[in-house]
């Protein structure tokens, strides 16, 4: 595919993340931008947290049409944003922001790109139990939705106790699910294992090919689903255990383009070429 032209009248929008290198969402954005003929140009801002400030401060100094935010700056944005969707707000974290002449607007499109890949692949709010494992800005985005969705009862497991149990403090009010807290030895736990039907991975252990934490997949139904919000060429860490023993595996692709489907409408005021998207996506996770 050709490459867009950069004119006068280009805009430019961002994704701030530390590290940034492995992101695929400058392929699937910018074919989409061509796709529709809209003057943008995506690209990757390496952003340390020590500059987060600045940075957010240089979306309305160089008049940047917008940005996506990750890894670590989901939670630490809000306080430097204008306003916010109330789906940020209930999160307390962003993954979109939209420069209105000046004025900074958050929103958090990845819990509602998570639910519709799990409307693709089949899975309904009535089919078991659900195991969140990790505590930050993108388990605060996939519990919210998994809420207000119905899904439940849901277990949050965290390397720090206390923070899981914060976040179930935090959501108690949203509905009338079943949310606890438990330490990362429980996924060793058969019989929190045995009822679950879906188990999510929201953090990043496994983006660098590390190992990760022990999980008894044996312990878990032969259909329950492995998800993992991070995305790989291959699969990561977490997934790899669950396909040798014959579980079903998700990765973070299909939340990535639908929450990506999601920002792109709402820098541009454009619906998203769903499926440009997509075929962006797989030939660069290829």
């Amino acid at each position: 595919m050709a490459t867009t032209s950069i004119t006068g009248q280009t805009r430019i929008v961002g994704i701030f993340g530390d590290p940034i290198s492995h992101t695929r969402s400058p392929a699937m954005q910018n074919a989409a931008f061509q796709a529709c003929k809209l003057p943008y140009v995506y690209v990757p801002l390496l952003v340390h947290p020590s500059d987060l400030a600045r940075a957010v401060h240089s979306i309305r100094a160089l008049n940047l049409a917008g940005v996506n935010v990750t890894v670590p700056h989901k939670e630490q944005i809000v306080r430097y944003l204008d306003s916010l969707s109330e789906e940020a707000k209930l999160c307390g974290a962003v993954n979109t922001v939209v420069n209105r002449d000046g004025h900074l607007f958050g929103d958090n499109t990845d819990g509602r790109g998570f639910l519709q890949s799990l409307k693709e692949y089949g899975l309904s709010p009535k089919q078991g139990e659900v195991i969140l494992i990790g505590a930050g800005g993108s388990a605060r985005a996939v519990l919210v939705s998994l809420l207000r969705a119905g899904y439940g009862p849901i277990t949050i497991v965290n390397r720090t106790l206390a923070n899981a149990r914060a976040l179930v403090r935090s959501y108690r009010h949203v509905s009338q699910t079943e949310v606890t807290a438990l330490p990362l030895a429980a996924l060793q736990n058969s019989q929190l294992l045995e009822r679950a039907s879906l188990i999510i991975n929201s953090t990043s252990v496994g983006l660098h090919d590390e190992d990760f934490f022990p999980l008894a997949y044996a312990e878990t139904p032969r259909m329950c689903l492995f998800y993992d919000l991070l995305y790989r060429p291959k699969p990561t860490s977490f997934l790899q255990p669950a396909r040798r023993g014959r579980r079903p595996t998700l990765d973070g692709r299909t939340m990535l383009l639908h929450q990506g489907a999601l920002a792109f409408a709402l820098w541009t005021g454009v619906p998203a070429p769903l499926q440009i998207m997509k075929r962006a996506l797989q030939h660069a996770l290829q």
